[in-house]
């Protein structure tokens, strides 16, 4: 991770799965980081519930579950998911880039689970019928500071065909859904949370 603030756009490539040329490099989302971000050591990062208006608690859970097993895969970091009992204290807590995050939120979070930051999530776009859509923002919140230093969005749209094409390779390259088989013909909002998910740790 670079140390300035920058934004930067992500070339999906999976190696070795035998797929090239325009399915390995279109960009499905973006990153930010703060200047300091390199600064800090990060070992025990939590992952909350995300929140949406329109998020089915069963989705939430198994969005959550897949960003927590893509940051294990993607990074060092010890990954603790999180639940309602965590989101007590932090019904208001707002992962939206407006500014400061109050930071005894933060710090109610890391007395309960012992963290040194936090994952928090918005669904910003979901649509659970064909052409599937989700859209996610992905906010980690340092307990040091209770101020977001690394910030990341993906928004996947299954009516877009290089969409669908970097969705199959990335199904190649972990065999879901079989060799067979078509993105097009098992996608699911709980599948394309996987998808999702695995494209924020990429960018991270």
């Amino acid at each position: 991770m670079k140390s300035q603030l920058l934004a930067v756009l992500v070339s999906i490539g999976v190696a070795g799965c035998g797929v090239t040329g325009t399915k390995a490099m279109l960009p499905i989302g973006t990153a930010r980081a703060t200047a300091d971000f390199a600064s800090y050591d990060l070992r025990r990062v939590g992952v909350l519930p995300p929140r949406g208006e329109v998020l089915e608690p069963e989705l939430a859970i198994a969005l959550r579950d897949a960003l927590a097993a893509a940051f294990v895969a993607e990074t060092s970091y010890e990954i603790v998911p999180l639940g309602e009992r965590e989101m007590e204290s932090i019904e208001r807590l707002d992962p939206a880039r407006t500014g400061r995050i109050p930071p005894e939120a933060i710090l109610e979070i890391a007395r309960r689970a012992g963290l040194d930051a936090v994952f928090a999530t918005r669904v910003v776009d979901l649509r659970p019928y064909e052409p599937v859509r989700l859209g996610i923002e992905v906010d980690l919140i340092t307990v040091e500071t209770g101020l977001v230093t690394w910030s990341a969005q993906v928004r996947v749209d299954t009516g877009d065909s290089r969409t669908l094409d970097v969705i199959e390779t990335w199904q190649l390259s972990t065999r879901a859904g079989g060799e067979s088989e078509r993105a097009v013909d098992i996608l699911s909002p709980r599948r394309l949370a996987e998808f999702a998910a695995a494209q924020v740790a990429m960018l991270l």
